[in-house]
Formats: C-alpha cells, structure tokens, sequence
C-alpha cells in the first residue's frame, strides 16, 4: 500500500528558532560579527601555536571571541563557559553549531596567557580596521588616566598584589556641612592605573598603558601618542609634556594650571573650559568601563595580566561602539 502524504507539522523547536532568528539579525552582536576582519587577528593569533605539535587546538578566533564576550557581559571564565554553552546569541557570534561542545574555562586561561606576548598589536590591528572604513583615530586626541583598586590589597603581613602600588592622596581644604573650614582627605589607594589614548571625534580607544597606581600620569604620555597625531587634548595633571608636544609639533591643549602667586588668569580659565568640553570624552569612557566592565577592581593579579585585560576591554569597547555608529548612520 502507498503511505499517504503527511503535512509536517510545526513544532516548537521550529517556531523558537525562527523566533531567534529574527532576533539574531537585529542584534547588535551580529554587526560585530559582520563587520571586523577577523583573519587579521588569526593571522597573529596562528604564529603562537605549533604546526603539527600536541592535540588539535581550538580555533583561536572562536576562543578570541569568547574573551571578548566576558568583557561584554562581565563574565568569569566559569560563567562564560556556561554560558557559551546554551546561549543562542553567543553560540551564533562564535559561529559554533548546536551539536559543538563549547571551549571549557580552563582553555580560557590557557589562550589568555599564551596572546599576552602579542597584546601590543591587538589594539593596532583594530585601528588599522577603523582607519579603513574612514574613522580618524589618531590625529585629534585626548589623554587621561583614570586608577583601579588592585584585585588583592596588603593586609597585616600580607603582601597582596605584589606589582600593584600605593597612590596617595593630599590634603584639601573644603567647608563642610556645618560651614566650617576642614581637611578632607581621601583613603590611599593600593592598585594601578590605566592610561588610554581616546580620539575625540567617535571615541575611539587607540592606546593603553597600564602601571602602578604611584606613578604619575605624564610618565606615559610618550607611549600614547603616535607619529600621526596632530592635537592633544588633557588636565592640568599633563601640564609638564607641554615641552614634550613642542618637540614633536603636536597642537598643546593641555589645561594649564595655576600656582602659588600666580593664579590662572581669565582668558586661561576660559580655555581651561574649552578643552573640558572637548576632553570629557576620556571621562565618560572610564565611567562606562567601571560600570559596565567591571574595572572598579583589578580583574587579575600582576602588571601583565591586567594590561592584557585593559586591552581587551579597550578592543570589545571599539568593536561595540563601530556597531552602535553604524545602525545611527
């Protein structure tokens, strides 16, 4: 006898993915995914690894991403595990089908040590990737550092973060609630500090330094700039790399700052507040990143290790942004 035709029927499983779907295709994660170049990374990512050497490895782009996406989220290399496991949007990001097994924590922290030796150029392939679609990243800039609280603080005999340092606060006169004249002074802060270079036109992080928190904030002043760049923009805390930009014909629009005797005059207060307006970028960056990135703390023990984590966040921060901008456009 000739089995009679049958409708299929629609289940659930049909109807939840056509669901996710949909909503896959306005995400904003996907305009991430379409738009970076990743080969570029895989290209530096590749030299790391050993032709023919141990086990087949996971594809570092799959595991680059998945750091990127902790960033995003907030996430513990146990967390992103789980998650990266049933999560729909994360599954379609890493272009992993549902019948693949996800990368373990474990193999995080493994990827994670074994790019700190090419963390440097990260930051320059995603720049090279903006430049090309016509963002200026490096010409008009403003500097700043903002200080995170080390993951492991000094306690008794304790030695906590042994890269991390004390930065120190003075004292200030302030008039308190009951209109007397008082000294405030803020706890000492045991950690490092994070030093970026922000462009002032999208906002876009170029460089990063990271060091410990007693360092001063002109010290890597040098470091961020680029032969390319053209305008500097920062506080009165830079006031001593005047000289510096001088040298290397770079516009000065760093705030000046008054002294004993010889306070600021009008048309320095003045322009002291033209640059605010245009410098406040940089603030708003580290607003976000404490909030958002979880960067109130240290993510990690040790200089390396936690310059490695700025710099991710510097490269998921750019990636999000390029996406935001071009669903205004």
């Amino acid at each position: 006898m000739v089995k009679k035709e049958t409708v299929p029927k629609v289940t659930f499983a049909d109807v939840w993915l056509s669901h996710t779907e949909k909503k896959w295709e306005k995400h904003w994660l996907k305009k991430v995914h379409d738009k970076v170049n990743w080969n570029k990374f895989r290209y530096r990512f590749e030299k790391l690894y050993s032709e023919g050497n141990g086990r087949p490895a996971w594809d570092p782009i799959v595991l680059f991403k998945c750091l990127l996406l902790a960033q995003w989220w907030g996430l513990s290399d146990r967390q992103l595990e789980e998650a990266v496991g049933d999560r729909f949007s994360f599954r379609k990001f890493l272009d992993l089908r549902w019948e693949e097994e996800a990368p373990d924590a474990t193999t995080f922290c493994v990827f994670r040590e074994r790019i700190t030796e090419i963390m440097d150029k990260l930051l320059r392939i995603m720049e090279e990737q903006l430049k090309e679609v016509g963002f200026e990243i490096q010409k008009a800039v403003a500097v700043d550092a903002t200080l995170i609280e080390a993951h492991s603080i000094p306690r008794g005999e304790e030695k906590g973060d042994g890269e991390a340092t004390y930065r120190g606060f003075t004292e200030k006169l302030i008039v308190n609630d009951r209109m007397e004249l008082t000294i405030a002074r803020r706890p000492p802060l045991f950690g490092y500090k994070a030093n970026v270079r922000v462009s002032v036109a999208q906002g876009f992080v170029g460089a990063v330094s990271v060091c410990a928190a007693s360092e001063h904030d002109a010290r890597h002043m040098e470091e961020l700039l680029s032969e390319k760049t053209k305008k500097v923009y920062a506080d009165k805390g830079y006031v001593g790399c005047k000289g510096l930009l001088r040298a290397r014909g770079i516009a000065d629009y760093i705030q000046d700052k008054g002294v004993s005797r010889h306070p600021l005059t009008a048309a320095q207060i003045s322009r002291n507040k033209r640059i605010s307006r245009v410098r406040y970028i940089v603030e708003g960056i580290f607003g976000s990143w404490k909030q958002w990135y979880g960067w109130r703390k240290t993510k990690y023990m040790g200089l390396v290790r936690n310059t490695l984590a700025v710099i991710l966040t510097a490269l998921s921060w750019n990636m999000k942004k390029w996406a935001q901008l071009s669903s205004s456009a």
